[in-house]
């Protein structure tokens, strides 16, 4: 338990780094899963849709995910599968 007296880090605090790296994490997180159902649903003829929607979730990761899960998600339908 005594690995990183060297830089006198204890316990407590490394539960507190590994709580807030946890927490900075969640951004990146969320902002991946919203890009990749951005990229599985069909925008048709909306090109414009695709390109706003990835700058919201960039741009805004937290907030910006949010708002796509749960206001413009449903709105796109997801594409077909074509047959090979």
């Amino acid at each position: 338990m005594n690995y990183l007296l060297f830089l006198n880090i204890g316990t407590q605090e490394m539960i507190l780094l590994l709580v807030f790296g946890i927490a900075g994490l969640a951004p990146l997180i969320f902002a991946i899963l919203a890009l990749i159902d951005i990229f599985k649903r069909d925008f048709a003829q909306k090109t414009t849709d695709r390109i706003l929607l990835i700058l919201l979730v960039l741009l805004l990761p937290i907030f910006g995910s949010i708002i796509y899960f749960i206001g413009l998600r449903n709105t796109y339908p997801i594409k077909k599968q074509e047959a090979v």
